[in-house]
């Protein structure tokens, strides 16, 4: 199945709704089974209501006296108590409650399936388009769908009684109201269509509002909104946005209008019909007035619940539309699989031949290198050299297209998974802080009091210590201002800090640090490095970055251009050899001279 397409197979919208019904069971049994069965008497609720007032027209016609036709109506009255008790409560206790926990526990499945998702699957725009749709809008289609499969039940029931009834007093009019009813279906069937066209055109709008409301509304792009005349486009953006969603929305209003009073006149017409039909019986003796209010009251009940029957199930087939992205979000295999064998303690890293392409452009080409135990490696180069790739492809974020990676001699995809990134402490070039506490933060896991000398002792250790003095609450210290009015907002240079502290806040044979200083000032970065080669001794480390201030005290030196490995050495080597590495040194070492 293909998710771009407007429309699905009646095949594939029975798959789709399997599917979601599976999920839903799954997730919460009671909330499907009680909507079920809040449809089911729902549904007995219009066959009996219809056999009472019968049974009272009956009685009338027949003459009964009038002590029976009041137990008549105090049955009557006993079961609409009756039904109305439990309807109030399901809807009123039961359905809030199992629906609150569906919801909850649906999210927290697209939470976990997220978070093990391959990194390339974030680079196809259709593929992000369905994981948005599924994080925003899946429970909600989930809820729908659980809602139309229980007022399906309901109309189904009902309707079975009552055409009974109808159809033994009259088959023409029964015919006539199924007649109609497919009729409206039809109708009904392209409308869905272009109501699911017109939703996922509108989405695509709702993209760009929501990057805007972003853009206004966050604390990261408040200095540039003040400082420059960026605002102005982003607010033309929007302009554009809502006038193309008001366009959009015109369009359907008018289409929408047309299927709607075409509906309309079918359903008028037919009901004429019927009453004339039934008049004419009555005027000629073939009825009684009882049979005439009976058969009215029957084909008014019978129509509403076979239109009813027809929604429903359009709608269910809209659902099934929307659950395409749920389920290709859901079914989106890892490419990235684990391994058996356990990492031993590191040895050594090597890259043999290996070539990375991204989107069909090879952003690494046939690297080869090895790293051994204890080592201090530079990997530097100008911005887009290649140099995180290499990060991403050790850390198995992503794997390669061509080579190997062997980590102490065994391909990196022989190990188990998580335990082989346990072994590997990271910095990334674009850290994120969480809205958290500091302690939280280092730690990336839940804080216990049995871990503070770990965190205080990373945090010293990333330089993070003076700054850490000056907060009241010290590492529980709430970071942003998500949550928390009293949180602090940290700037650059003290939130890379913290992130730093990460790696020293856990016991990691080989520490990787992608642009460890790039927000630093270049004494705050002398300190830093001193910092981290201090406390990575015994460790090996790599350090990827584009500035030379770490280069010199490293024991080899990767030079990377367009993504080829084309220098390697250590410092005074690659001085000597005077090419690339060395004139990017020179350029740089005068800001470096002070300290």
């Amino acid at each position: 199945m293909k998710n771009n397409k407007d429309k699905v197979k009646f095949s594939d919208s029975l798959k789709n709704t399997l599917y979601i019904l599976h999920l839903i069971f799954k997730t919460a049994p009671w909330y499907l089974i009680g909507r079920i069965i809040m449809g089911l008497v729902t549904g007995l609720k219009h066959g009996a209501e219809l056999l009472l007032i019968s049974a009272v027209l009956n009685a009338i016609d027949r003459g009964e006296s009038f002590e029976s036709i009041v137990k008549i109506i105090i049955i009557m009255a006993c079961f609409w108590l009756a039904y109305y008790t439990f309807f109030h409560l399901y809807w009123g206790q039961m359905n809030a409650r199992t629906r609150l926990r569906f919801q909850n526990k649906l999210q927290k499945t697209f939470f976990e399936k997220s978070s093990k998702l391959d990194l390339a699957s974030y680079d196809t725009p259709e593929f992000y388009n369905d994981f948005v749709y599924s994080m925003k809008h899946a429970d909600a289609v989930m809820v729908r769908t659980t809602d139309a499969l229980g007022d399906l039940v309901r109309s189904i029931v009902g309707s079975a009684s009552v055409f009974t009834v109808l159809f033994t007093l009259d088959p023409v009019i029964a015919f006539v109201v199924c007649g109609v009813a497919i009729v409206n279906m039809i109708f009904r069937r392209f409308k869905n269509h272009i109501n699911y066209k017109y939703n996922k055109l509108l989405t695509e709008q709702y993209r760009k509002e929501w990057y805007i409301d972003r853009f206004f509304n966050t604390p990261d792009f408040t200095k540039e909104i003040r400082l420059t005349d960026v605002s102005d486009n982003m607010l033309n953006e929007y302009d554009k946005k809502a006038e193309t969603s008001r366009k959009l929305t015109a369009k359907w209003y008018r289409t929408n209008l047309v299927f709607d009073a075409i509906i309309f006149i079918i359903s008028c017409l037919s009901e004429v019909f019927v009453i004339a039909y039934m008049a004419r019986n009555l005027f000629d003796g073939l009825i009684l007035v009882g049979g005439f209010a009976i058969t009215v009251s029957s084909i008014w009940k019978l129509n509403n619940m076979i239109s009813d029957i027809t929604d429903q199930i359009v709608n269910v087939n809209r659902n099934s539309l929307y659950v395409e992205k749920v389920r290709t979000f859901m079914n989106t295999k890892q490419t990235i699989v684990s391994g058996e064998r356990i990492p031993e303690s590191f040895e050594s890293l090597e890259f043999k031949n290996v070539s990375f392409a991204y989107k069909d452009e090879l952003v690494l080409k046939n690297v080869s290198f090895k790293i051994n135990k204890g080592e201090r490696i530079a990997i530097v180069g100008y911005n887009g050299a290649g140099k995180t790739t290499l990060t991403k492809l050790i850390m198995r974020l992503y794997d390669v297209t061509e080579g190997e990676i062997l980590y102490n001699g065994y391909n990196i995809k022989e190990y188990d998974l998580d335990l082989l990134r346990k072994k590997i402490g990271a910095v990334f070039q674009d850290y994120r802080i969480f809205a958290a506490s500091i302690a939280e933060n280092v730690l990336a896991d839940l804080y216990t009091d049995d871990k503070e000398e770990v965190v205080t002792s990373a945090l010293e250790n990333s330089t993070f210590g003076d700054r850490l003095k000056t907060l009241e609450k010290g590492i529980h210290t709430q970071l942003t201002r998500e949550f928390y009015e009293d949180g602090t907002d940290l700037s650059g240079g003290e939130a890379q800090k913290v992130a730093i502290a990460r790696v020293f806040a856990h016991n990691n044979d080989l520490i990787i640090m992608d642009e460890p200083s790039s927000a630093l000032d270049p004494m705050a970065e002398y300190e830093l490095n001193k910092s981290i080669s201090k406390n990575a001794k015994g460790k090996t480390a790599i350090f990827i970055s584009h500035r030379l201030s770490t280069t010199r005290h490293s024991d080899r030196i990767f030079m990377f251009e367009g993504g080829v490995l084309t220098e390697s050495g250590s410092h005074e080597e690659l001085m000597k050899n005077n090419k690339n590495y060395a004139k990017m040194f020179n350029i740089q070492a005068e800001k470096y001279q002070t300290v």
